[in-house]
C-alpha cells in the first residue's frame, strides 16, 4: 500500500448501451471511443455519434423517396395530355406525397435503428481499427499520465472486450490507491487466466466494495484458490472474498464450501452475518457449513451475546 499513488479519476458513467461511445468522423470515416472535438486522423472537428449518423443516413434515404414520388408526378404531368388529366396527376401526387411522408414519421424510430445495424454491421473493420488505434494511443500516455491511460482504457472498454485491455487496466489500478468513493469495477477486468494483479485487486475491492464481488468473481476465485493460497496473505484475500460472498442468502448457499473453508477467518462483523443467515434458515441445505458455523461460534463468540446457538 506504502508504494501505491493515491489518484483522482474522473467520474465515468457507463452508458446504457456500448455504442453509444462510439463516434464517427463524417469527413473520414474514422470511429473513436475517446472523447474530444477533433478526428485524431483528419483533424476536422466532424465527429458525430453513431446514432446520429445512422439518423442522417435514413433521413437521406427517406428524402430520396420523397423525391422519387415528386419526379414521378411531374413527369406524369409533363405527359398529362389536357387539364383535367394534369389536375388528377398532381392530385394524385401529392396524395402519395403526403402518405409516404406520414409513413416515414411513423416508421422513423425503426428506420432509425435499422439504420444503425447497417452502419455497425457494415463498418465492424474500420471499428476495430478504430479501437486499436485508441487503445494504441492510451498506451502512448501511460509513463507521463498513467490516471489518463487509465481513464481512455476505460472509455475504450465499453465497446473493445478481451483480455489484452483488461489486463493492462489491471496492471494500472495496482499502482493506485483504491478508495471506495471511485468507481470501481469487477466483472470488466476478469480474465480467463490466473493473474495475480487481479486476485490482489479482487481482494482489495473486497474490502472496499462488497457489492461488486458476484457470481462471475467468486467462480473465478474458486477456479484459482490454489494458487492465490500461494500468494502472500492469499489465504486472508480469500477471507475477504468469502465475507463479501455472505451478504446475500444465495451466495452463501451456492459457495457454501468455499466460505466454510475460509470462515474463521472472517472478521467478527462478516462471521456475525454469515451466523444470522445460518439461523434465519436453519433448515436450508448448507452443505456443513452450518455446522463448521457453529463450531466456530463456540470456539471465539461463546460468551458474544450477539451470537446464540445455531439450531440444526
Amino acid at each position: 500500500m506504502a508504494n501505491k499513488k493515491p489518484v483522482v479519476l474522473r467520474p465515468f458513467k457507463a452508458p446504457r448501451y456500448s455504442f453509444d461511445k462510439l463516434r464517427v468522423c463524417k469527413r473520414c470515416g474514422t470511429y473513436t471511443a475517446l472523447p474530444g472535438e477533433r478526428c485524431k486522423h483528419c483533424g476536422r472537428a466532424a465527429l458525430v455519434s453513431v446514432e446520429h449518423r445512422a439518423a442522417s443516413l435514413a433521413g437521406r434515404r427517406m428524402k430520396t423517396a420523397l423525391l422519387a414520388v415528386v419526379l414521378l408526378t411531374l413527369t406524369a404531368a409533363y405527359f398529362a395530355a389536357n387539364f383535367p388529366q394534369l389536375a388528377l396527376c398532381a392530385a394524385g401526387g401529392l396524395a402519395l406525397l403526403l402518405a409516404l411522408f406520414a409513413a416515414q414519421r411513423k416508421a422513423q424510430p425503426a428506420e432509425n435503428l435499422r439504420a444503425l445495424d447497417e452502419l455497425l454491421g457494415r463498418n465492424i473493420g474500420a471499428i476495430k481499427q478504430g479501437l486499436e488505434i485508441n487503445r494504441q494511443e492510451a498506451v502512448s500516455v501511460l509513463r507521463e499520465n498513467d490516471t489518463l491511460a487509465y481513464e481512455k482504457l476505460r472509455e475504450i472498454a465499453v465497446l473493445l472486450r478481451g483480455d489484452r485491455i483488461a489486463r493492462q487496466r489491471v496492471a494500472l489500478l495496482h499502482g493506485f490507491r483504491l478508495r471506495k468513493d471511485m468507481d470501481l469495477e469487477m466483472e470488466q477486468l476478469l480474465l480467463k487466466d490466473f493473474e495475480p494483479l487481479l486476485a490482489e485487486y479482487i481482494g482489495e475491492v473486497a474490502k472496499l466494495r462488497r457489492d461488486l464481488i458476484k457470481d462471475r468473481t467468486l467462480r473465478y476465485v474458486q477456479r484459482y484458490e490454489a494458487q492465490i493460497l500461494e500468494m502472500n496473505d492469499g489465504s486472508s484475500l480469500l477471507a475477504a472474498v468469502a465475507g463479501s460472498a455472505v451478504r446475500m442468502k444465495r451466495y452463501a448457499l451456492l459457495y457454501s464450501g468455499f466460505i466454510g473453508r475460509y470462515a474463521d477467518l472472517l472478521p467478527r462483523d462478516r462471521f456475525l452475518r454469515l451466523h444470522q443467515l445460518i439461523s434465519a434458515y436453519p433448515h436450508e441445505s448448507w452443505n456443513g457449513l452450518d455446522v463448521r458455523a457453529e463450531e466456530i461460534r463456540a470456539a471465539k463468540y461463546r460468551w458474544d451475546p450477539d451470537f446464540g446457538q445455531i439450531e440444526h
